[in-house]
């Protein structure tokens, strides 16, 4: 699945951070590192997927349980996201 950040939401990487502000809402929030990592896969038109095994790379996460952690923890972080609406599943046609 791909998501598009909400256009409502202003965003900046800093100092390995994340911070954004959704106008929506009107909240400003900080990711930490590894949410931030999620964030700019997204934003780089990644789905969810690709950006699980990004992150099961870099991390070199290489037992199924340590897969599956990772794949469980961008589940409910993208899933906080999309609840919070900072991101929408994009629908239409899938990205080449």
């Amino acid at each position: 699945m791909r998501y598009r950040i909400d256009p409502e939401v202003v965003w900046t990487p800093s100092d390995g951070e994340v911070r954004l502000y959704s106008a929506r809402i009107g909240e400003f929030q900080t990711l930490n590192s590894t949410a931030a990592e999620i964030w700019i896969l997204l934003s780089e038109d990644r789905s969810a997927e690709d950006a699980t095994a990004e992150l099961i790379r870099r991390y070199g996460a290489t037992s199924p349980a340590q897969q599956a952690l990772i794949t469980r923890d961008i589940q409910e972080f993208v899933g906080r996201l999309v609840a919070e609406g900072l991101v929408q599943e994009e629908s239409g046609a899938a990205h080449a």
